[in-house]
């Protein structure tokens, strides 16, 4: 090999990877190419000047990244509308009639797959960026993991100058996921077995920190296994994992006109070297309902699974006059397919508390295969919903499953009790064996008395709290959470803080390496924003986004906990069960010294707020009547990415009524108050 035919090394690499992994009909054997990738990766150990970004030994780095910069896209990645039957297709295609005087045909179908959706940018042919979705506005940096996906070209097959946007859903094959489910069971009781051990040897040291590292739970769907494999800190571990991505958007960045319809993007995207999705060019509803019944009838027969059809207008001239809402582009919908459902037996009925108290019973089943994952337990919400299926010891039992959704009983097959089937009786005790169940009035979910005393919710606090969801301490998950309450080194949250790494290097299977990350990770998290760490709280309906509301509004912790009931109520978006929860949560001692010791430790708690130059910084808004230009959410969206904040009630304290049609006693009373009325465009004006 010289520097002369190097790149045609790479071409010839490059093609046989497309034909096995995109077209599925491979041009070289195994042997054929891992000869000439080896020469290639020998070639450039010895001449590390020539190595090219695109070439296939460039495809995993093998190098742990802690952190996923956060990036801001290009364009916006936003999420769909769902239709739920055809009805609500045709009620989709009349609200775009009203829009626009053009034909709307053809609309193109194309399966949904149940995948994770990134964004991978290329300039001038070669790959640049890997994103994922995020919030749809910012995104992770993937780009070391998606370099591994063996059917993303490092290199275009078609070379072409400028910026290429391609998106695409990342998933895993049904078959992959199920073997890789089926290796991680195994992994686990060979880390049981292993973790038995007084004095493990240095090879079954290294086996349990290599099991440890790649993962050994079982995912409960291909979407999660797609997730998780994406979100790997080390590209080698993404890499023996199989997931794949189907394309299914191309934006040129350099030419806005490029192409004038979504099948367009679709041939090219098979030019460039991309897997895609088979597309239907509908021209008629009658069309669309058909196509949809048979691919729905078909969804088995994927390779992967998918859980709905995707809707596009199919011209990108009628998509641009369409636009956008808040959330979503008007000319797509996608409509979901029913719930994946079947029969098997109900084994037993336990308890379990969550993080907030609650008892929930959950049925244990026997094994079964619904909707492409293996489900042994599933939701039965509340004492309730047991008596009102009737269901019983035994049964057999109709369960369902969709997406993402936790699985859950259906019903009961009566007719099929044999004699052997045992009615369930409510316990009185919390699983945690300590403190009685009560039923609050008004709530169909029992709840232990112990509040912040019982040890399972105290558990599953700390563990929501380092979690994704809260403040996503690498390395701090479930199997080490409950191995430091074990250990007696943590008993509250606050006690993540005090952690120290002499510690940590004395306990069972814990090496210098792992003590040493987790302290960082603890440390890192500590720089959290304060609406993260209020979500990280886990206090009962307050989520990511009704945390955000109240930073957004108040401007810190300590001033969200003084604010009077009044005050809550007036910001648009914060429910009477938010403030319930909040004024309950903050008479608890417990709590607040929680709070007071965090900050101790050198949490902000108070929002750092950007300086805005926009003339409704800090103004308070109420919305009244019908609006034209846009609907209320994309208006309220607007004025508070200016700085502005919405309200539902006028006050003295309200600086503008937005009168729209049709307005109601708001209007009467803004005179009555003084408040200065102003219309749609008047509040454009301001802003623009």
């Amino acid at each position: 090999m010289n520097p002369k035919n190097i790149d045609n090394v790479i071409k010839e690499l490059t093609k046989a990877e497309h034909a096995y992994y995109v077209l599925n009909s491979p041009i070289m054997s195994d042997g054929e190419y891992d000869k000439l990738f080896n020469e290639l990766k020998q070639y450039e150990i010895a001449n590390p000047s020539q190595v090219k970004t695109y070439s296939p030994t460039q495809r995993v780095t093998g190098t742990p990244d802690n952190a996923f910069d956060q990036i801001e896209h290009k364009q916006r990645m936003y999420s769909l509308d769902n239709a739920e039957n055809t009805n609500d297709i045709t009620k989709w295609f009349e609200r775009l009639e009203k829009i626009t005087d053009q034909k709307l045909y053809p609309i193109s179908l194309e399966p949904k797959i149940d995948g994770l959706a990134i964004s991978i940018t290329y300039k001038d042919g070669i790959l640049q960026q890997g994103l994922t979705r995020g919030d749809g506005v910012i995104g992770e940096d993937v780009t070391h993991n998606v370099k591994t996906i063996m059917n993303i070209p490092l290199r275009l097959n078609v070379l072409k100058k400028g910026v290429l946007e391609i998106r695409g859903e990342v998933y895993m094959p049904t078959e992959s996921f199920n073997n890789l489910n089926k290796k991680r069971k195994k992994d686990e009781e060979t880390l049981e077995n292993l973790k038995s051990l007084e004095t493990p040897t240095q090879e079954e040291k290294s086996l349990i920190a290599q099991i440890r590292s790649e993962g050994f739970s079982t995912f409960i769907n291909s979407r999660n296994a797609a997730a998780g494999s994406l979100r790997q800190k080390d590209s080698s571990i993404t890499s023996k994992r199989d997931i794949r991505l189907l394309a299914y958007q191309l934006i040129d960045h350099s030419n806005a006109d490029t192409f004038s319809s979504h099948d367009e993007q679709i041939t090219s995207l098979k030019e460039y070297g991309f897997e895609t999705n088979e597309i239907y060019l509908m021209n008629s509803i009658e069309e669309i309902q058909n196509t949809l019944l048979i691919i729905e009838k078909q969804r088995n027969n994927y390779a992967y699974q998918i859980d709905g059809v995707v809707m596009k207008i199919n011209s990108t001239h009628i998509q641009d006059e369409l636009g956008f809402t808040a959330k979503s582009p008007r000319w797509a919908i996608a409509y979901k397919f029913q719930a994946e459902e079947q029969t098997t037996k109900l084994i037993d009925i336990k308890l379990q508390t969550g993080r907030t108290g609650a008892v929930t019973p959950v049925a244990v089943l026997k094994p079964i295969n619904v909707g492409g994952a293996l489900v042994s337990f599933a939701s039965l919400h509340n004492p309730d919903e047991i008596s009102r299926k009737d269901l019983r010891i035994n049964d057999y039992v109709v369960v369902r499953r969709a997406g993402d959704v936790i699985p859950e009983v259906v019903s009961s097959l009566a007719k099929r009790r044999d004699g052997s089937q045992t009615k369930w009786k409510m316990p009185t005790l919390c699983p945690c064996g300590e403190f009685k169940i009560n039923f609050p009035e008004d709530e169909k979910v029992p709840r232990c008395t112990g509040g912040t005393l019982c040890k399972i919710a105290k558990k599953e606090s700390i563990i929501f709290f380092a979690s994704r969801t809260g403040l996503e301490i690498d390395g701090m998950g479930k199997e080490t959470i409950e191995s430091l309450m074990k250990f007696n080194l943590i008993s509250e949250l606050e006690d993540i803080f005090n952690l120290k790494y002499e510690d940590l290097i004395k306990l069972p299977q814990w090496e210098k390496r792992k003590a040493s990350n987790l302290i960082t990770a603890i440390e890192k998290s500590i720089e959290s924003p304060p609406s993260r760490l209020l979500t990280a709280l886990g206090i009962r309906f307050i989520g990511k986004r009704t945390a955000s509301l109240l930073i957004q509004n108040f401007g810190s912790i300590d001033d969200i906990l003084k604010a009077k009931d009044e005050q809550l109520e007036n910001i648009h978006g914060i429910s009477s069960s938010v403030i319930n929860s909040l004024n309950n949560w903050k008479t608890v001692n417990k709590n607040i010294h929680t709070l007071n010791v965090l900050k101790q430790k050198g949490f902000v708690f108070e929002e750092v707020r950007k300086v805005t130059s926009s003339k409704i910084s800090g103004k308070t808004f109420v919305i009244t009547g019908t609006l034209q230009q846009s609907n209320r959410q994309d208006f309220i969206n607007i004025i508070e990415q200016n700085g502005g904040s919405v309200t539902t009630s006028i006050s003295k304290n309200t600086d503008f009524l937005i009168s729209g049609e049709n307005p109601g006693s708001k209007l009467k009373k803004a005179v009555e108050l003084k408040v200065e009325v102003i219309s749609e465009k008047e509040i454009l004006d301001l802003i623009t």
